[in-house]
């Protein structure tokens, strides 16, 4: 949008310019006949006076490019901070999630699978695989948990935390996209960490 209205302004101003100096040329060359005796100074008067002030359109311009290529600063750091306070809250947010899932079955809200125990899901949350826990939230046993609410102070204290946490996240997320930069928002809610929260948590 910005390149196609750039391109018109200087399209604009090069007609105007054009425009100009074949009018001049015209008229100064007698061309046309004005019945009028031109001084000297004012052909430079003419053309100095009305490129220069065809000039401020094409300064203009630049003054408008300048300023959008601030705007476009501004929202690569806002992105940029943005990403490092997921990358350094996701380490968390995987941990809460393995919270969730060991204090909902250690407080019977929901009965352990024998096809996936939770030790063997432990031990790949360790070594292999840090989204295994979110995965599992996402299951409606799960998410059935976090929607109703217990009296277990521990579960609820992680339920609580990574909804927090993700609703900080996402607010951040929403201002990314008043920018105009839908892009970075679906990179980031295609994560197991944000699909976890919509589907569990919002």
């Amino acid at each position: 949008m910005r390149n196609k209205a750039g391109n018109i302004i200087i399209l604009i101003g090069s007609l105007l310019s054009l425009a100009w100096i074949v009018w001049g040329v015209l008229i100064f060359s007698d061309s046309i006949s004005l019945n009028y005796v031109w001084a000297r100074g004012e052909l430079g008067d003419y053309f100095g006076g009305g490129l220069g002030a065809i000039s401020v359109l094409f300064i203009v311009y630049t003054v408008w490019l300048q300023i959008g290529q601030i705007d476009a600063q501004q929202n690569e750091s806002f992105e940029a901070g943005v990403f490092r306070i997921f990358q350094a809250l996701k380490p968390e947010l995987e941990g809460l999630s393995a919270r969730i899932v060991s204090k909902a079955i250690k407080a019977g809200l929901v009965s352990e699978d024998p096809n996936e125990p939770f030790s063997e899901m432990l031990q790949t949350f360790r070594t292999v695989d840090r989204t295994v826990f979110l995965r599992v939230l996402q299951k409606p046993k799960y998410s059935d948990v976090i929607r109703d609410g217990h009296e277990n102070t521990d579960l609820m204290d992680a339920i609580e935390r990574y909804k927090n946490i993700m609703d900080l996240l996402d607010k951040s997320l929403t201002e990314t996209v008043t920018k105009n930069d839908d892009d970075f928002a679906r990179a980031i809610k295609a994560t197991e960490v944000y699909v976890t929260y919509e589907k569990c948590f919002k």
